[in-house]
């Protein structure tokens, strides 16, 4: 099975029809058609309403069997006693890819959902189409102006492959969006976490492969996969279902058994990928390895203009593999050179008696945070500096643009506190070129598990 070219409709489909697409349009109608149009999607959507000639100006019909042009994918959003009937007369078009977002399935619990959910798992197996879902968002390719989703989707061109079993974090996060590439599994019919591993395993664009796993049926697949895709591209992985209470929520969502969360946690790291235990840290790590490079080097040079913060990032370090190492001799005395006689040099650096008895605090703090950079001592840099203004801002904008553009291969993390430090960091992480978090704990975490998984592939290439 070619999952790459099987998969490929669901990401990058030249022709869609929509079965019940409804004839509201305009805010709040969630109309699936019209946030294709919106996104500048420029493949041809065939609108199946038998209640009308058209939507959007776009011809409607009545059934998927009037279409007489080809069509990559179908999606189905009817009641859900329909849903088989149509899924049948879409295998008889010839159309491989389906995408359902009924819900009602085996997610309902009921009798009736888990007859419907069989009977179009028989047609998909007596056909050979490949149903993502159902109980999907569907599926989403910013690089193809493309999402299937009823509700509009903020998407950005990250080099991230999100599969996942809510909808909700296509667009869930404001300091990131995982929605580079997506897809919701849900309910999983025949389209499973395993076949999208091995669909972004061979993506190009994708750099980084999120999940967000409930539970799964064909778990040993998806860890034999797992395994070897991990050796070629980080996974990050939020195993939600924890305790009993949220298990029988992911039940009752997805339908998926959910598993001892311990035993989950282990199989991940074994598997090689990097388990992360919020949706915070799932945000962070995630926009760590789109940003930095390998980290080789476990030792961090800290610069700081606060003691306490620096204190705050060392105790971060506990047990997770990174400790401050010693500044070089020839680092040393570069420092020593710009600091005034009373200031003890070492890791960290304070770097802000320096700054403040300079004549220019953007010249002196480049050249601190470059003798830095150039340390082969250390495998990165962290940055710790306040944020009280807007010119502030600005001007440690413009040193840390111009530094990661002259080190891209020396991972450079900040870390901005202090009344304009949000806005800074929003901006930062938008324009996608430097690493920027506010708070300290944060900045080291996700560090660590660059440098976690850049020992796992070192270790992977010898075996």
């Amino acid at each position: 099975m070619d999952n790459f070219k099987d998969l490929q409709p669901f990401l990058e489909p030249q022709s869609i029809a929509i079965i019940g697409l409804s004839r509201r349009t305009g805010e709040g109608s969630n109309n699936a058609m019209e946030n294709l149009l919106g996104y500048g999607y420029r493949g041809k959507i065939y609108p199946i309403n038998p209640n009308t000639g058209e939507i959007l100006g776009v011809k409607a019909y009545p059934s998927i069997k009037d279409v007489e042009a080809p069509i990559d994918l179908a999606v189905i959003s009817t009641h859900r006693s329909r849903v088989p009937a149509h899924v049948r007369e879409c295998a008889e078009r010839g159309i491989k890819c389906i995408s359902i977002v009924t819900q009602g399935f085996i997610d309902a619990g009921d009798e009736e959902g888990r007859r419907l959910f069989k009977e179009i798992g028989d047609i998909a197996k007596s056909s050979g189409c490949r149903i993502l879902g159902p109980n999907s968002f569907g599926s989403a390719n910013v690089f193809h102006n493309f999402c299937t989703a009823f509700a509009r989707i903020d998407m950005q061109r990250n080099p991230v492959g999100l599969i996942c079993q809510t909808g909700s974090l296509f667009n869930n996060s404001s300091e990131f969006r995982f929605t580079g590439k997506a897809i919701d599994v849900g309910n999983i019919c025949n389209v499973n976490f395993a076949d999208c591993l091995e669909y972004f395993e061979a993506d190009p664009e994708v750099k980084v492969i999120v999940l967000h796993i409930e539970g799964m049926q064909d778990a040993r697949r998806f860890f034999e996969v797992a395994k070897r895709v991990s050796r070629k591209k980080p996974i990050v992985a939020l195993k939600t279902g924890k305790n009993e209470q949220a298990a029988r929520a992911a039940s009752s969502h997805t339908g998926s058994l959910a598993g001892r969360h311990v035993i989950w946690k282990a199989a991940l790291k074994q598997a090689g990928a990097i388990s992360v235990d919020s949706f915070e840290e799932l945000v962070d790590v995630t926009r760590a390895f789109c940003l930095l490079p390998a980290l080789t080097n476990p030792n961090v040079c800290v610069a700081t203009f606060s003691g306490g913060v620096a204190i705050m990032a060392l105790d971060a370090m506990r047990n997770t593999g990174l400790h401050a190492g010693k500044l070089s001799e020839t680092t040393g005395a570069k420092i020593e050179k710009l600091a005034p006689e009373w200031l003890s040099v070492g890791n960290p650096v304070d770097h802000w008696p320096i700054v403040m008895g300079s004549g220019s605090m953007t010249r002196t703090l480049s050249d601190i945070l470059e003798i830095l950079l150039s340390d082969k001592e250390f495998g990165a840099l962290l940055f710790i500096q306040i944020i009280p203004s807007p010119a502030m801002g600005r001007e440690i904008k413009g040193i840390l643009d111009s530094l990661a553009a002259k080190y891209p291969s020396r991972p450079l993390v900040a870390t901005l506190t202090g009344p304009c430090s949000f806005e800074l960091v929003r901006e930062l992480q938008a324009e996608g070129r430097v690493l920027a978090f506010t708070s300290p704990e944060r900045a080291i975490r996700a560090l660590a598990r660059v440098h976690e998984y850049t020992e796992f592939r070192m270790r992977a290439s010898t075996d």
